[in-house]
């Protein structure tokens, strides 16, 4: 019964954390690889997104293209 007290601590923490980077995430500019608008993601999107180190597979919410946006250096 221990390991499964253990697991569910585990399991809720990991989810917490995940959801911590995808606010904290969701705070930086995204700039569009079609039109080059930027604009801001809400938090839910970034969560399950698709990305590779500073491409991220979210639609543009101007050009309505889904191909890669990256982070806007700062």
């Amino acid at each position: 019964m221990e390991w499964l007290i253990v697991t569910a601590v585990v399991i809720i923490a990991s989810l917490a954390a995940c959801i911590l980077w995808a606010v904290q995430l969701s705070k930086r500019k995204f700039q569009c690889g079609a039109c080059n608008k930027e604009f801001n993601v809400k938090w839910n999107k970034l969560l399950f997104a698709i990305h590779s180190y500073d491409h991220y597979n979210i639609r543009c919410p101007y050009c309505n293209n889904k191909g890669c946006t990256e982070k806007q250096k700062d």
